[in-house]
């Protein structure tokens, strides 16, 4: 795996990364390896005080499409449910809240 030099950041990372390390999630940036996903968020699922579950983040901005890079990269994925589009903090939410009836 390569590494970019002045990887290129979504304008909203940064903003999702603060709200969703203050609701106590561990946020992992990973944008600066080529080709692949921006975050990654570990947490506990909804309503469920010991199932921590981990998902993969690719961040774009309202409007945004996946790059020819990106869609081969998700097309190819064997775990697509650990493996999401988010435009916003509630993107993730929503994943983590829906948990534990999808994994």
């Amino acid at each position: 795996m390569s590494f970019r030099r002045a990887a290129k950041v979504d304008g909203n990372q940064k903003q999702i990364t603060r709200e969703l390390r203050a609701l106590g999630f561990r946020v992992d940036i990973v944008s600066q390896l080529k080709k692949l996903y921006d975050i990654v968020v570990t947490g506990k699922v909804f309503g469920d005080r010991y199932d921590v579950r981990t998902v993969r983040v690719e961040l774009k901005m309202p409007g945004e499409d996946l790059t020819p890079a990106e869609k081969d990269y998700h097309s190819a994925e064997p775990y697509p449910e650990t493996l999401i589009i988010a435009y916003c903090t509630e993107d993730v939410l929503n994943w983590f809240d829906k948990g534990s009836d999808t994994l």
